[in-house]
C-alpha cells in the first residue's frame, strides 16, 4: 500500500510539472526562464545602443540556468571594424588602416567589458531565483574577422560574480569599485 501511495504521489508531482530529482526544490522554472529573457534583453539593448558600427551583436544573447551553479549568458560581439575589400576596391589595407583597426578593436573590447559590468551591476539582482552563493556569468565571444593576423587579441571574455555580491552592491553595502573587484574577468 505504501508503494502505491509513493508511486501515486510521484505521478501527481510529475503531472503538476514538479521535478522530484531537482537539486533545488521550489525552483520556478517558468519564472527563471522569464528572468533570463529579461536579462538577455538588457544586455542586447545596452550593447546595441552603445556600440557603433554595423552589426554590433552577431545574434541575440542566450541565457540558461545551471542548477547549483547559476545563470550563464553567451553572446558574440563584432569588435573588428575595417574597410571591407571587394571586387570593386581591391586596394589592400595600409599599415595605418590595420593599426587603427587594431587600436579601435582593443578599445571596443574595453567598452564591451564596461557595458557588461554596468548591466550586471544594474540588473543582475533581477535574477531573483538565484541563491546568494550562485553565479551570474556572462561569456562574450569576440568576432574579429581574422584581424590582421600579426597581433594577438582575445577571442573570449568571461565575467563572473556571485549573486550575494550583487545584492551587497544593490543595498549600497559595497561601492561600484568593490563590485568591480569582485567580478572575476578572464580574457583569452
Amino acid at each position: 500500500m505504501t508503494l502505491i501511495l509513493i508511486l501515486a504521489l510521484g505521478n501527481s508531482l510529475r503531472a503538476q510539472g514538479a521535478d522530484t530529482t531537482s537539486p533545488r526544490a521550489g525552483l520556478d522554472l517558468a519564472g527563471i526562464k522569464k528572468e533570463l529573457a529579461v536579462f538577455q534583453g538588457v544586455i542586447d539593448t545596452t550593447l546595441k545602443q552603445n556600440l557603433q558600427g554595423p552589426f554590433p551583436l552577431l545574434g541575440s544573447t542566450r541565457g540558461t540556468y545551471l542548477p547549483d551553479y547559476g545563470a550563464v549568458f553567451n553572446l558574440e560581439v563584432n569588435v573588428y571594424l575595417i574597410r571591407q575589400l571587394s571586387p570593386f576596391d581591391l586596394k589592400p589595407h595600409s599599415q595605418k588602416e590595420l593599426d587603427d583597426a587594431y587600436d579601435k578593436m582593443m578599445n571596443r573590447i574595453e567598452n564591451v567589458k564596461a557595458l557588461i559590468i554596468k548591466s550586471i551591476a544594474e540588473y543582475g539582482t533581477s535574477l531573483h531565483q538565484l541563491r546568494p552563493e550562485e553565479n551570474l556569468t556572462v561569456v562574450v565571444y569576440f568576432f574579429s574577422g581574422g584581424g590582421d593576423g600579426k597581433r594577438s587579441s582575445p577571442s573570449q571574455m568571461v565575467l563572473n560574480v556571485k549573486r550575494f555580491v550583487l545584492q551587497q552592491y544593490r543595498e549600497s553595502k559595497i561601492s561600484m569599485e568593490d563590485l568591480k573587484q569582485n567580478i572575476r574577468i578572464i580574457q583569452y
